[in-house]
């Protein structure tokens, strides 16, 4: 693995931090076992029981709720170091920590934090976030999927699709409607935690490119009838799911660019390692300038991504604004991890075409970035926004 001195994570505890996630790495993992749930697209239940028995879903929790109270800067580095070392390990992390964990320490009742987060620390329970319908994806106001009230109960009805590891997920966490879109576009949205199993849902995988460890699905609900009490934030939080999404966005833009740049770090040293390797006309094909440019821009770009991450994560420590930062780091990370993959396909040359090598499993992968968790697109108006261009 290649070695950039990272400004924001010089500390010695940082430091024995990367080295208890890469030995944990090293004993519980392997190449060929992300290759074959690639292939087989089954999720990885035993390392899944591993990495909490080791504490990693504790990282960005509190101590109050069994947590480890790390920082934005330790959850970046976790989220890099399990990239890095296992796409299953990373899918692992996320299905618990962000899409149940994050929304529930954020936005959810103090009653909802101490029932649910220890539960989710210990790997007992996973979420997934529903969100995209077939017609609402980047315009969110967009969404049908709508509840009504019933007594004690609230009763969902509509679809969602796109959404990822359903069928691993003891709740899903979902954006519905409440009530009419006026006076503003955002209002009446609410998130409930759903349980998956409820009677009147019913789900269906959708076959995917890359990353397929966690799986694609999309949902219906069909008079699911949910508990008032699962509203998250509770009952006086009816209505203001739009600000509660808000809420975890600079934490996903940090966690997606770590993620991200751990992809490409990882294609730039198989195309390393093969440039130093691989000889052509009696000598290794790194001696070649054409070669030589091509891999220094390849390390060019996953330094700058990785800097660009990272400050986002310390910004976000230090309580600055990082929104901006954030949506840079986001855009700019899975975009270099796509050309990366790609150029790190050039590399190896026909080999990278071949589902022999790895380079290949990293393209599929990267190829989610820049469209998945906020499209670039998205994030360049976001950008646009915080400069004051309208």
């Amino acid at each position: 693995m290649t070695e950039t001195v990272n400004p924001f994570t010089t500390s010695d505890e940082h430091e024995a931090f990367r080295r208890s996630i890469r030995e944990f790495i090293e004993r519980e993992t392997s190449r060929e076992m992300d290759r074959r749930l690639d292939e087989t697209g089954e999720f990885p239940y035993e390392l899944a029981k591993k990495m909490a028995d080791a504490g990693f879903y504790g990282v960005p929790f509190p101590e109050a709720y069994g947590g480890q109270g790390g920082s934005a800067l330790e959850f970046a580095i976790l989220c890099d170091e399990l990239a890095y070392g296992s796409e299953a390990a990373a899918a692992c992390f996320l299905m618990p920590v962000f899409f149940a964990g994050e929304m529930i320490l954020l936005n959810g009742s103090e009653e909802q934090r101490r029932e649910f987060l220890p539960e989710i620390i210990s790997g007992s329970i996973r979420g997934c976030f529903a969100l995209t319908e077939p017609d609402a994806g980047s315009d969110a106001a967009a969404i049908t999927t709508n509840a009504t009230l019933d007594g004690d109960e609230w009763v969902l009805n509509g679809q969602k699709t796109l959404i990822s590891g359903v069928d691993i997920a003891d709740y899903i966490m979902c954006v519905t409607r409440t009530g009419p879109r006026e006076p503003k576009p955002y209002s009446n949205m609410t998130i409930f935690m759903v349980d998956r199993r409820a009677a009147g849902i019913t789900i269906n995988r959708i076959e995917k490119v890359g990353s397929r460890a966690v799986g694609l699905f999309e949902i219906f609900f069909d008079d699911v009838r949910v508990p008032r009490g699962m509203v998250i934030g509770g009952e006086e939080a009816v209505g203001n799911g739009w600000g509660q999404m808000w809420m975890s966005l600079d934490m996903e833009r940090i966690m997606v660019a770590t993620l991200y740049t751990a992809i490409a770090r990882k294609a730039f040293d198989d195309a390393l390692e093969h440039a130093k390797q691989r000889e052509q006309f009696g000598q290794p094909i790194g001696h070649f300038q054409a070669i030589q440019h091509q891999l220094a821009n390849m390390k060019i770009h996953v330094d700058a991504a990785e800097m660009m991450a990272y400050r986002a994560a310390w910004l976000k420590d230090q309580g600055l604004a990082c929104s901006m930062e954030g949506a840079e780091a986001k855009t700019f990370a899975t975009e270099v991890a796509l050309k990366v993959c790609l150029d790190g396909m050039q590399v190896l040359g026909g080999w990278g075409y071949t589902m022999e090598y790895d380079m290949q499993r990293y393209a599929r992968a990267a190829m989610l970035g820049p469209i998945g968790m906020g499209t670039n697109h998205i994030q360049k108006t976001i950008i646009a926004k915080l400069l004051g261009l309208f």
